[in-house]
Formats: C-alpha cells, sequence, structure tokens
C-alpha cells in the first residue's frame, strides 16, 4: 500500500495529538490528493474511510491546530481551494456544531 495512505489513516485514527502533527497530516493529504489518480480501488476506498474519520473528528483536530496554524490565513496564503476540503476544518467543526444544535 502507498506509504503516505498508510501514514494517513495512522494520523486519522488518532485526534488527539498536537497541531503540528495535525498540520503534517493535512500537507500528507495535499501530497495524495495530487496521488489520487494513481490509487487502486482499494486504496481509494481505504483514502475515504480516514477522510470520514476526519471529518467526524473535525472540531476536535480543528482546535488543536488552532493553537498552532489560522486555517483561514493558510487558504489564503498558499490560495487553498474548496477542493482541498480537508484545510477547512474550521468551517466543518462550526457546521457540524450547528446541525448538533438543530
Amino acid at each position: 500500500m502507498n506509504s503516505l495512505l498508510e501514514q494517513y489513516i495512522v494520523d486519522t485514527e488518532f485526534s488527539d495529538v498536537s497541531g503540528a502533527e495535525h498540520l503534517e497530516m493535512l500537507q500528507i493529504r495535499d501530497r495524495l490528493f495530487q496521488q489520487e489518480g494513481n490509487l487502486s480501488s482499494q486504496e481509494k476506498e481505504r483514502l475515504a474511510q480516514a477522510d470520514r474519520r476526519l471529518i467526524e473528528n473535525a472540531a476536535t483536530v480543528f482546535l488543536a491546530l488552532s493553537q498552532f496554524v489560522d486555517l483561514a490565513d493558510q487558504r489564503k496564503i498558499q490560495e487553498i481551494g474548496a477542493e482541498r476540503w480537508w484545510w477547512y476544518l474550521d468551517v466543518l467543526a462550526q457546521m457540524m456544531n450547528v446541525f448538533a444544535i438543530a
């Protein structure tokens, strides 16, 4: 299996790590984004499962990241579009909070 994918899977299984480690995870996800066309169907499914875990833990991951980096600033600086949704964990966490209240 793709070593970046293996690392990303492990990273998404542990949401209670430092913001620096989460930042590295987002950077790994960027590299996987560039390689998605070369992943096997099984690897794509495992990536999707890891992505779902990241989304489920968006608030926890965002909280750790926010102590280390401003995601909105990073999106502006790096010109990150919505197709790289993992850089929008602040937005996802807020949306999940709104839907939890409703």
